[in-house]
């Protein structure tokens, strides 16, 4: 019997994330069933496609798994998620029916990764005041602003030895930083692999000239960043943001940036679209970004190709790259 594979992203979506070759590579593992509706599926709709289906495709926007959906889904192997966070796709009865859920979240990592090196290279030498002044002032030279910094030999403290962390340890290394991580969960061997120190928050705080938020959203991290940390800050130090506001208490960072003791790279906020009367817009040490950190034409283009390489990994019997365990699920964004 033929393998009947469930495309949930509607064509809108689609047209983004869904490139030739990933087309081709799912399509060469069984009869893939498009969603052609031109909207997201609803969980009614998903009810009456999963019957025999044995691999389904999500994104953003698909109906998360439950009891009823499960019920039906009498022949499913495998969940591919073409998106962020799938975290809450899958209940445990799923895993404990030995149903493989992938996610595609690492090709977003890269492009996160990617845009902090930048947040921390730009926010060292200032590049957005000096954009300013080129253009709105229509002046030159710094207006004051000083030279800015090098990355090179600084102090960096990664919050969170995460998918993004990681990630941009690695590009850090050719800067010669000495990197700090604050993350219970890497054991001393670990940091010695990654060839950074482990070190408690307020530590990191306290000793960094650039602090990089990459701490996942679990309970264990509400909040936890407050007025202790920002107030042991360097003054002058670089605070760049790209994760979640989760982990972050706003009236203390707010306070801290509008006393001007730091600067920040935010390219996340604690409710977005970010209000037009927010006060972070009429800051001068702060450069914003709509939460886009993630979002690249190569890593949209991109997303299916990873799950739809593991589903086919999957049913030739091969290792996944990207399976994420109902265990790991716990500690992940």
């Amino acid at each position: 019997m033929t393998r009947r594979i469930l495309f949930f992203p509607p064509e809108s979506l689609a047209r983004d994330i869904l490139s030739r070759k990933a087309r081709a590579i799912l399509e060469s593992c069984g009869d893939v069933i498009w969603n052609d509706s031109g909207q997201n599926y609803t969980k009614e709709q998903v009810i009456e496609l999963l019957p025999g289906a044995q691999a389904v495709v999500t994104s953003w926007g698909s109906p998360v798994f439950d009891e009823a959906m499960l019920a039906v889904a009498d022949r499913l192997e495998v969940v591919g998620h073409a998106a962020g966070s799938v975290k809450r796709l899958m209940p445990q009865a799923g895993y404990e029916r030995g149903i493989r859920v992938l996610s595609g979240a690492a090709i977003i990592a890269d492009s996160v990764a990617e845009y902090t090196l930048w947040a921390m290279l730009s926010g060292q030498r200032n590049m957005a005041r000096y954009d300013q002044v080129m253009k709105v002032d229509k002046g030159w030279g710094t207006a004051g602003g000083g030279y800015g910094h090098e990355v090179y030999g600084k102090t960096v403290g990664i919050i969170a030895a995460s998918m993004v962390g990681r990630r941009v340890i690695k590009l850090l290394a050719p800067f010669g930083c000495d990197v700090l991580v604050y993350d219970p969960y890497l054991s001393e061997e670990g940091a010695e692999a990654l060839g950074v120190r482990r070190v408690s928050l307020l530590e990191l705080f306290a000793e960094s000239d650039i602090v990089s938020v990459h701490a996942p959203t679990t309970p264990e991290t509400k909040d936890m960043i407050g007025a202790e940390h920002f107030d042991a800050m360097k003054r002058g130090a670089l605070f760049v943001n790209t994760a979640r506001c989760w982990v972050i208490q706003r009236d203390p960072m707010l306070r801290t940036l509008a006393l001007g003791k730091i600067r920040a790279y935010l390219d996340v906020f604690h409710k977005e679209p970010l209000a037009e009367d927010d006060p972070l817009r009429g800051m001068e040490n702060v450069f914003l970004s709509p939460h886009v950190s993630g979002h690249t034409e190569e890593s949209r283009a991109r997303l299916v190709w990873a799950v739809a390489s593991d589903i086919q990994r999957h049913f030739a019997g091969e290792p996944l790259q990207y399976a994420v365990s109902w265990e790991r699920l716990r500690i992940m964004a």
